[in-house]
């Protein structure tokens, strides 16, 4: 039951902080790729970046700040 609990916390936090990898690895490849690919990791970073909920963002940022 323990590990069963443990996966679905797992599963929880890897959707939590996937797209910041993401984000990050778009922007990343970003700033070093040229031609199509660079236009592709452009893509890439803005579609994730409006996938990030940015309520819930501003919400942590001030629980985190009061």
């Amino acid at each position: 039951m323990i590990l069963r609990s443990l996966w679905v916390w797992l599963r929880y936090g890897r959707r939590q902080i996937y797209p910041w990898l993401v984000l990050a690895r778009a922007g990343w490849q970003w700033l070093l790729l040229c031609g199509v690919d660079r236009d592709r990791a452009a893509i890439r970073w803005m579609s994730t970046l409006v996938k990030i909920d940015g309520v819930k963002l501003t919400a942590l940022l001030n629980d985190l700040i009061w």
